[in-house]
């Protein structure tokens, strides 16, 4: 595949050489390479090794890619670079309609997010009917832990990324069943990767609940997740499974369906 740039035309003396072998870069990464040494990198881009080396370790430092030895890889952070284009585009718009119905079936407020490093941020969010509810808008940023959009978010990660966030991950006891241990969080994961669904109760915020799938594209990549979230009550986490699961269950799918074949 071929990852040059097209050649300016026209004001050249505006054009970034640096800017654009850093984003050849990263195209490279696109192409399914999983790693590349300075000396891989430096006759890709036709470059010095002195400046490929440059390159690596500014995408490094701007958390891009990560090194392990001579090889450089790239890191979850990329996919925000794509992430950012679609939610801009499309993605909030495209599920209005069926996270509204999603919200009328069940009868709670229903949350489009994606995970931004530490954190789920919400692109959109349609309201339930019921009054008592989390005061959160397009663009609240909660721990990636603690709520159930966003665990749902990390199950979709690979064990190497998984273990990358869970080591960096700054966990605190936010209420008193907050999940803070790392190898019990790491386990609730994984269960949540198997289940494809999780549930949340009282992490976030003591008495209040989540139920969360993950929001597959065309290509079987998480490409963000929905969440309805409510007041526990007296409810069990069995009772929120059979009331919301299956609504959030049928919106992923209906939009996936929706989604064109080219999404990020």
């Amino acid at each position: 595949m071929d990852t040059t740039l097209p050649e300016p035309k026209e004001r050249k003396e505006e054009f970034l050489d640096s800017l654009a072998n850093g984003l050849q870069l990263l195209q490279i990464y696109a192409t399914g390479v999983a790693s590349v040494t300075v000396q891989e990198a430096a006759e890709q881009l036709d470059v010095t090794r002195a400046a490929s080396r440059r390159i690596l370790l500014t995408l490094e430092k701007l958390g891009y890619v990560r090194q392990d030895g001579r090889n450089f890889s790239p890191t979850p952070k990329v996919m925000d670079l794509g992430y950012a284009y679609f939610a801009s585009l499309s993605l909030p718009k495209l599920t209005r309609a069926t996270m509204r119905e999603v919200a009328q079936t069940v009868g709670e407020t229903c949350s489009l997010g994606v995970l931004d490093r530490q954190h789920v941020v919400f692109l959109a969010r349609e309201e339930g009917p019921k009054l008592l509810k989390l005061d959160l808008s397009v663009g609240s940023r909660l721990p990636a832990y603690a709520h159930s959009l966003g665990r749902t978010l990390l199950s979709t990660l690979d064990d190497e990324a998984l273990d990358a966030y869970l080591e960096s991950a700054d966990l605190k006891r936010l209420t008193p069943y907050t999940t803070v241990s790392r190898s019990a969080l790491r386990k609730l994961i994984r269960q949540v990767r198997q289940d494809g669904y999780c549930i949340s109760v009282s992490e976030l915020v003591d008495g209040f609940a989540g139920v969360a799938v993950p929001l597959y594209n065309h290509e079987g990549r998480a490409v963000a997740g929905l969440s309805v979230s409510m007041v526990l009550g007296s409810r069990q986490p069995d009772e929120l499974k059979q009331q919301h699961l299956p609504a959030l269950q049928r919106a992923a799918a209906a939009i996936r369906d929706m989604m064109p074949r080219s999404t990020i």
